[in-house]
């Protein structure tokens, strides 16, 4: 491989499939603005001649960045422990900048643009962006408490630690939210599974492309995890990884999102990098706080983000428990379809909604294994809402994705008030939209009563909060990893009792709608049938 330069540049041997990721992404032309200023970063060294004032210039623009600026350099004058009011004062950013040195003020100048312009239209992207930028901001709060000489590198690490998991969900969207999905599903997602769907990782074209646009050795060295050796300074690195796994273990959407798993993670690094466990959590609000003015320019809300990430961690912990359980796990193949056929017969301990949702799945059952009957979505979307009606719910509405998947709007409703009901079902498949855009996100199934923990979860979601329902069901449609729709159905004054029986059974119900969308998918050769239910 070779730099941006030209020069052959030393590297680990890449996969065929990194590879062309590498030279793919190395050629782009229409690089998306944060990797044009990650590529500034690396051509630093040409930038040499610039003179102090024209950087004092650009930094001054940026309260933000002045302020970091001179934080640093206040934090690295005197001797550690010494009394403060003894240390000399830096005041301006010409000192700081004349103390800590030209390249080290200008990575930090860089580095600090780099995710301002972010891709909107991609919520994966946007939210491994805030992740990185949170992860920056704790490397630099974690290495002043520490005190290591050089917290701009810290944050520099920080930042670019995740690199080539940005780059492939920026330029691999759909195989990426693949990977996510089925991450999300595992118990213990561990680093390199990303693998089995890429044939790479994420480690390996992060570290060829920071070598390729010629960033500092050490962040490319930080990029691939600390196992205890490091080929250069151990406590940036150690730094950096402990930074990289707090922020997930926080905000990631792969995350065991537990309060226990976060004080272990912190314990264990406290005792690595001669902390205490109490220094290392106190490093959190002023994480958020260095960080709150570029997400503002970022322009994402912060307090929404962070219950947007918690919300979604909810219900991917949910999804972990169904899975593990086998809970609406239903592979209808068609040498299924007679086993379930055999399931769905009546039973006399059944409840009156038991055994209405039981004949309508039943119904539809038979209706497939009819090869003579014609694949009808409409007649299959009308008898889905009438068996949820007849079942005790009093709304409900077939909700259908535009085309592009940002969306998911009201197609087709059922009871009082649908027509308006459809109207106003809009909801964006991301964790910031709430609690019912996060389970739209990580394609999970919802059977909530509006009470309880559960009550205090989703009350404050603006779609619960419009319809103001007792209890509601929401049951996404997801053909080959996208995202068709969703069913959901709600009761305002109704209470319907909720049974393992009857949640199967919705589930069910909702798998013949999504088993009709493939066949007419199949049968025509179109993307899906959804926009013609």
């Amino acid at each position: 491989m070779t730099g941006s330069d030209g020069d052959t540049m030393p590297h680990d041997s890449l996969s065929p499939e990194a590879e062309a990721f590498v030279r793919a992404v190395g050629a782009a032309s229409n690089l998306p603005m944060f990797v044009q200023n990650v590529r500034a970063i690396g051509q630093m060294a040409s930038n040499l001649d610039a003179r102090v004032a024209l950087l004092e210039k650009a930094i001054v623009q940026d309260v933000t960045l002045t302020a970091k600026v001179l934080k640093i350099a206040n934090a690295l004058t005197g001797s550690p422990g010494g009394d403060p009011s003894s240390r000399q004062q830096i005041t301006s950013v010409k000192q700081a900048i004349m103390l800590l040195g030209y390249d080290r003020v200008h990575y930090l100048s860089s580095a600090s643009s780099v995710f301002r312009q972010i891709e909107q239209d991609s919520p994966a992207v946007n939210d491994l962006l805030v992740e990185s930028l949170l992860t920056a901001n704790h490397g630099l709060q974690l290495s002043l408490a520490a005190g290591w000489a050089k917290p701009e590198l810290a944050y520099l690490c920080g930042l670019f630690r995740r690199l080539g998991e940005v780059l492939v969900a920026c330029y691999r969207p759909q195989q990426y939210l693949v990977w996510l999905e089925r991450s999300r599903s595992e118990q213990t997602p561990r680093e390199g599974d990303e693998a089995a769907v890429f044939a790479f990782t994420f480690e390996e074209v992060g570290v060829a492309l920071a070598r390729r646009w010629g960033m500092p050795p050490d962040v490319a060295r930080t990029m691939r995890p600390y196992r205890g050796v490091a080929d250069g300074d151990p406590t940036l690195h150690m730094i950096t990884q402990c930074s990289a796994e707090v922020t997930r273990a926080q905000f990631g959407a792969v995350s065991s999102g537990s309060d226990e798993a976060l004080a272990a993670l912190r314990a264990d690094w406290a005792h690595r990098l001669s902390l205490s466990v109490q220094e290392i959590a106190d490093l959190q609000e002023a994480v958020m706080q260095e960080a709150g003015p570029t997400l503002r320019a970022m322009r994402v809300d912060v307090d929404t983000w962070v219950r947007g990430r918690r919300d979604l961690q909810d219900v991917a912990r949910v999804r972990r428990e169904q899975h593990t359980t086998g809970a609406g796990d239903s592979d209808l193949e068609a040498e299924g379809l007679a086993r379930l056929g055999e399931e769905l017969m009546s039973r006399e301990d059944d409840t009156v909604t038991e055994a209405r949702l039981r004949a309508a799945v039943l119904a539809l059952v038979e209706r497939r294994q009819d090869t003579a009957a014609p694949n009808d979505v409409g007649l299959v979307t009308q008898a889905t809402l009438r068996a949820a009606h007849e079942a005790g719910f009093e709304r409900g509405v077939l909700a259908i994705s535009s085309e592009d998947f940002k969306f998911v709007r009201g197609r087709v409703g059922f009871g009082q008030g649908s027509t308006e009901l459809v109207r106003s079902f809009v909801a964006r498949p991301s964790a910031t939209f709430g609690p019912v855009g996060a389970a739209l996100q990580s394609r999970t199934d919802l059977f909530v009563q509006l009470t309880g923990a559960d009550g205090k979860l989703y009350g404050r979601d603006r779609l619960v909060r419009e319809f103001n329902p007792s209890q509601f069901v929401l049951l996404p449609l997801v053909l080959e990893d996208r995202l068709l729709g969703c069913l959901y159905f709600d009761s305002i004054h109704e209470s319907i009792e909720a049974t393992d029986t009857s949640r199967r059974l919705m589930q069910h119900l909702r798998d013949q709608l999504v088993a009709a969308f493939a066949r007419h998918r199949a049968s025509t050769g179109g993307p899906t049938a959804a926009n013609g239910a």
